[in-house]
């Protein structure tokens, strides 16, 4: 076991940890605002546990201090998804090895609790664990798979993923429908609070008591609209009937019911609401009500009302190479008027979809040292 001491500690400067906080929302399901960005950290000891997991992968490190004692410190890695794409696998680390891992320490300071950017194996290889956060390490990745650019969508089956890579968080641009092109931009929101969204009081209280540990990805519970529209989605025409969405975030599914304009009575509230549809000329007009009340269930920090209602429009583009969803959604209780928004995907069908499997307890744990 190696010691944690000041020669470990190496400074970075704000604005290169700022760009890298910005540029990391799509990897993460809670905010890194509690470790110290401004500074890395050089932990070295050995691997007492590694567990391979949906939606983080944790390791725990034994490490000695200077005082000769010995400290087991939680190592928080990223999701399988991510992990992979830079070259890990559930074998990467394994109990025993002594690694060095470089990272950034809680800024309390009150935890052995630690976010991991990149390590050191005991070959001498770095491997990193946070792409946004590597510090320049090369990154090990996998082969780059080929995509076929000739595949296009006559009926808008296929796997859709979003274009510029853009992970499930809920991020988009847009504005207010009273807006204008000066409008600010709108996020719904990942590693920090929904913003630029036109709220009501009651809208604007509960973004200023965000509380990180609110999140309900901590009980592996799904996002619903609008925020399960981002990110890779497998979209199945069944028949003339029935048209069913697939995400590949948590493995929400939901149906659309094709040749109604009105939603039938007596349909009990459900977390991704009823969803009917039609043709416009060569658009599916989607229109979703009937939600129940959900924690988060606008953006991050900002709820839903079972009032939320969201009309999404799907356009095939490019000869059915890329599909465009523009949405508008509303919630009177929370929103001061409706918001629209939009997101371009491209179809991929090789894309191996992967099963996500989210463990609750790896999806907690960091808030028992938190």
């Amino acid at each position: 076991m190696r010691k944690l001491t000041d020669k470990g500690l190496l400074s970075l400067s704000t604005a290169a940890a700022l760009a890298t906080i910005l540029s990391a929302t799509a990897l993460a399901h809670h905010s890194r605002g509690n470790f110290d960005l401004e500074n890395v950290t050089e932990l070295q000891g050995t691997i007492t546990e590694y567990t391979w997991r949906n939606p983080h992968t944790f390791a725990t490190l034994a490490v000695e201090n200077d005082a000769g004692e010995i400290e087991e410190w939680l190592l928080e890695l990223n999701s399988i998804a991510v992990l992979t794409g830079t070259g890990w696998d559930r074998n990467t680390l394994k109990v025993g090895d002594e690694v060095t891992v470089v990272g950034n320490l809680e800024l309390a300071r009150n935890a052995n609790f630690f976010f991991s950017n990149y390590f050191v194996l005991p070959d001498g290889s770095r491997m990193v664990s946070a792409p946004n956060f590597s510090r320049g390490v090369p990154i090990a990745r996998p082969p780059e798979r080929e995509v076929d650019s000739s595949a296009r969508s006559e009926d808008f089956s296929g796997v859709w993923r979003q274009q510029g890579g853009m992970g499930g968080g809920g991020m988009g641009m847009g504005m207010g429908m009273g807006g204008n092109a000066g409008a600010a931009a709108i996020s719904l929101g990942g590693q920090t609070p929904a913003s630029g969204l036109p709220l009501t009081a009651r809208g604007q209280t509960e973004i200023d008591s965000y509380a990180v540990a609110d999140n309900p990805w901590f009980q592996c519970k799904a996002n619903t609209l609008p925020r399960v529209i981002t990110g890779t989605q497998q979209i199945v025409r069944e028949n003339d009937d029935e048209i069913s969405f697939r995400y590949e975030i948590l493995e929400v599914e939901r149906t659309v019911h094709l040749g109604m304009t009105e939603h039938p009575p007596g349909v009990e509230l459900s977390h991704l609401g009823h969803s009917i549809g039609w043709f416009e000329d060569e658009t599916l007009v989607v229109d979703t009500a009937l939600f129940s009340p959900a924690v988060w269930g606008i953006g991050t920090g900002l709820p839903s009302s079972d009032e939320k209602h969201v009309i999404e429009r799907y356009t095939l583009i490019d000869g059915g190479h890329r599909l465009q969803v523009e949405y508008t959604f509303e919630d009177p209780v929370y929103l001061s008027e409706p918001v629209a928004m939009s997101s371009t995907f491209f179809v991929d069908p090789g894309y191996p979809w992967r099963e996500y499997d989210c463990d609750p307890n790896a999806s907690s744990r960091h808030l028992d040292v938190e």
